[in-house]
């Protein structure tokens, strides 16, 4: 289920995102290309439209994707912990999502520097992947497959 929300949450990172704080995203960015310059060729793997390798970044697990039609890179991903989420966004789950456990969280760094946040969250059968603003407010991007 995590590959199948990593893979939902890079399509739309791939269409929108939210910008950070530009410094920061800025010289995270540059850090994760000189970290993925020593990336074995055989850590990665190809899905439809991506090729993806991970990797250890500050004792970190980091996702690199790059477009298969493309060659370029498209960005960075995260597992992050739900308070890493934006502010508001913990209030904002118990509001609208009361009762859904949250089971994964991600921040994904795109290659322009744009900063996105996305979190699935669980009810029985039922998966929701959220995109998270840069406020906390929630809009649903996709119904996950059960």
């Amino acid at each position: 289920m995590k590959k199948v929300f990593l893979a939902a949450m890079l399509i739309a990172a791939i269409s929108t995102s939210a910008l950070a704080d530009g410094k920061k995203s800025a010289q995270l960015l540059n850090d994760l290309k000189a970290s993925l310059k020593n990336v074995n060729e055989s850590a990665w793997t190809t899905k439809d439209s991506y090729r993806q390798a991970s990797f250890l970044y500050n004792g970190k697990t980091a996702s690199a994707f790059v477009s298969t039609e493309t060659g370029d890179l498209v960005g960075f991903a995260f597992v992050i912990d739900q308070e890493a989420l934006p502010a508001g966004t913990k209030e904002n789950l118990a509001k609208k999502y009361q009762g859904w456990e949250v089971s994964h969280s991600i921040m994904f760094i795109e290659e322009s520097g744009n900063v996105a946040y996305y979190t699935q969250v669980t009810k029985g059968k039922k998966s929701v992947a959220l995109k998270v603003s840069a406020k906390g407010n929630l809009n649903i991007y996709a119904r996950m497959p059960q």
